[in-house]
């Protein structure tokens, strides 16, 4: 893939989407099976690009996500996926898109449990460690930043989470604890910062994350492999980068839920503090041109249901905003994830630059979420995953009917599942993706 050209930095946000835009429909870098998938490839891309930019697309474009399903209909649980079938968890993937032929490429996400065994990792639990061999991973919420430590997090972020948090969120790094204060020591000539190294502990611990590392690459370059094989198939990939709203990284990570929420009445302060410092230390992603340029971000509490509206437009609202406006001003396209209900929050979605952000709701109501984004930004969801789980094929139909009708009129509508396709069923998944290719054209 080309990199930014020379001029990037005189180019306006515009200039930056519209080149970025350009380079991932022709699927510059790509080396397709024939000239068959690179105009099937562009087709497709091109309907995503008119639904981002708010222009009628040949007909509503349906996107294809990844999920436990697409392994269990190969008959893969996911243990396997995690631990030592990567290549046939890889061909499960393909034999989706082969028999489906979603608009985009699959989501291919896949994790080592052995690299994260080794680690011990304590805020997950997974299929082979802590929960059946079929179970999709979960997320196990701990306060590894203490109440009382936000001032030590401030002070010094990178300090904090080396030797705080990470020898509490992996048990086989405590050694990094014993490493020294590199703010004042490793400015110093010799002293502790060399001497540490000579520390069992230490040792023990920068070893682990070595090791770590090398055992996780095999699944990072199957992954990759996987999504290099959609795109030489004709099917765009349709994220790359990944970002979050800097109160979910204060909360998903450090506080917990329990936690920040507790905060927010018992030092409110210290929580906007944290979260401005967290957004000036997350860097714009590094996008390549001639990749897709949406980022996805995932939004875990910012929902109707964890925080009231005051707390969202206080607490949340401002640094979340701020780190997507960067996004946009580098030509990227923020898409966040809005999980659970964002129904009362729509009205402050549309203080972003117009066909800048493209929502992907999970829960919303998605009649309101045309009547306040329509014409101002591009909106993707939400088949009910428990409608695909338990439904009829009928009943997923009718759902896309509506859907089609109400939020595809104009354009700017993406038809998908309202989360990854975990427990689904052959005729529903089939039905959402076939019902949309047939009565989503725009006549």
């Amino acid at each position: 893939m080309a990199g930014k050209p020379d001029n990037w930095n005189t180019l306006t946000a515009e200039q930056k989407r519209q080149y970025r835009l350009d380079a991932w429909v022709r699927g510059d870098g790509i080396e397709f099976d024939g000239p068959e998938a690179a105009a099937a490839y562009r087709q497709r891309a091109q309907r995503f690009r008119d639904t981002l930019e708010l222009r009628v697309p040949d007909r509503v474009p349906v996107a294809g996500l990844g999920g436990a399903f697409i392994y269990r209909r190969m008959g893969i649980p996911q243990k396997a996926t995690m631990y030592d079938r990567w290549e046939e968890a890889a061909a499960a993937v393909v034999k989706f898109q082969q028999d489906f032929q979603p608009d985009s490429a699959t989501a291919t996400f896949m994790m080592s449990g052995p690299s994260m065994e080794f680690l011990g990792q304590t805020s997950m639990k997974w299929a082979g460690c802590g929960l059946p061999d079929d179970v999709q991973y979960q997320y196990v919420e701990q306060e590894y930043m203490k109440g009382d430590e936000y001032d030590a997090f401030l002070l010094d972020p990178s300090d904090y989470v080396m030797r705080r948090f990470m020898p509490r969120m992996y048990t086989s790094l405590k050694g990094l604890g014993k490493m020294p204060w590199f703010g004042s020591d490793g400015i110093q000539i010799g002293g502790r910062v060399f001497a540490a190294m000579l520390d069992p502990g230490v040792q023990e611990a920068l070893a682990v994350m070595k090791k770590a590392a090398e055992m996780s690459l095999q699944p990072l370059r199957v992954t990759m492999a996987t999504s290099a094989r959609l795109g030489a198939m004709g099917y765009p990939q349709f994220f790359l980068g990944f970002g979050a709203a800097p109160f979910d990284m204060l909360g998903d990570t450090l506080r917990g839920t329990r936690g920040i929420l507790t905060d927010l009445y018992r030092c409110p302060e210290k929580v906007i503090r944290a979260c401005e410092k967290i957004l000036e230390l997350t860097p714009v992603p590094d996008v390549p041109i001639g990749a897709p340029p949406l980022v996805m971000m995932p939004l875990h509490k910012g929902d109707d249901t964890h925080i009231s509206l005051a707390q969202f437009e206080k607490f949340y609202w401002p640094t979340f905003k701020e780190i997507m406006l960067r996004m946009i001003e580098d030509g990227l396209i923020p898409a966040p994830f809005a999980e659970g209900c964002y129904t009362k929050r729509l009205p402050y979605l549309t203080q972003l630059p117009e066909a800048s952000v493209l929502w992907f709701f999970d829960r919303t109501d998605m009649h309101r979420a045309k009547d306040v984004l329509g014409g101002h930004s591009p909106i993707m969801g939400n088949v009910p995953i428990t409608m695909i789980a338990t439904g009829t094929p009928e009943q997923v139909k009718a759902c896309c009917k509506d859907l089609i009708d109400y939020c595809g009129k104009g354009g700017g509508y993406i038809l998908c599942s309202g989360t990854q396709l975990d427990d689904a069923r052959e005729e529903t998944v089939r039905a959402m993706i076939d019902f949309t290719k047939e009565y989503g054209v725009y006549r």
